[in-house]
């Protein structure tokens, strides 16, 4: 796949490629370190440092060490699943089955949910925030639905990058992650 999409570069077709990098960590950095790179790659970006139910695959999902892998070989990050599906939301606004990984992590995620009400925020824009704040990130993937979720995360992207203390408060909601 590589070589056709470095010829679409070369006849001017195209003018970068990327790939997804949610699947097999150790695949996916080995790809970013591979030449020639790709101009960037699609990252979980989100505080559980969960893809939910994007995960397809047995290992762990490291996607701070595939971000990691992006910037230590200048490929270009765009975060996704910042809110991860709803999870990282005040409310899931869909019916799930209770064993659902969106359920699961938004089970998980209580405390995160009061730190948001304590900051001020809803859990939506923090996690926002919290993504666009990750060191390596250069760009979110915006999974609004409606008007209003569109609203609250362009005031996560007017707002300053999230303060090192908050960045901490929110990772110490998932002291397992």
């Amino acid at each position: 796949m590589r070589p056709c999409l470095e010829r679409f570069v070369a006849e001017g077709l195209i003018d970068a490629w990327g790939l997804t990098g949610i699947d097999h960590p150790d695949a996916i950095i080995n790809l970013l370190a591979d030449s020639p790179a790709p101009a960037v790659v699609q990252c979980i970006a989100n505080a559980m440092d969960s893809p939910g139910a994007l995960k397809f695959y047995y290992e762990a999902a490291r996607p701070r060490d595939v971000i990691a892998a992006a910037q230590a070989n200048n490929v270009g990050v765009m975060g996704i699943r910042a809110v991860q599906a709803g999870a990282l939301t005040d409310a899931i606004d869909r019916d799930l089955p209770r064993d659902h990984p969106e359920v699961r992590d938004f089970n998980a995620a209580g405390e995160y949910r009061a730190l948001a009400a304590d900051l001020g925020m809803s859990a939506a824009v923090l996690g926002h925030r919290y993504a666009l704040s990750l060191p390596g990130v250069d760009t979110v993937v915006l999974g609004a639905k409606n008007r209003e979720e569109l609203s609250g995360c362009l005031a996560a992207v007017d707002a300053e990058p999230l303060p090192g203390e908050i960045m901490e408060r929110v990772d110490g909601c998932f002291p397992d992650r």
